[in-house]
């Protein structure tokens, strides 16, 4: 709940979207982000994808990998 409303920002630091809701999955929580164009993309929590969680800065990096935007 700490991580709703975040910032997420791209590894080149620019801004990707906002932190909506997270999913609890079986396997692992699902990040639903929402993107200044008003989309939704959903993000695995999974090292590949999450970089870094700043709480301090309420700041998420993310990597988005091939075939999650289509």
């Amino acid at each position: 709940a700490d991580l709703i409303g975040m910032d997420v920002v791209l590894e080149d630091g620019s801004k990707f979207g906002t932190l909506k809701d997270v999913m609890e999955t079986g396997a692992n929580d699902v990040y639903a982000v929402k993107t200044p164009e008003g989309k939704e993309i959903l993000l695995p929590a999974i090292r590949d994808c999450i970089l870094d969680v700043n709480v301090d800065e309420k700041r998420m990096t993310v990597h988005v990998m091939e075939g999650l935007l289509d």
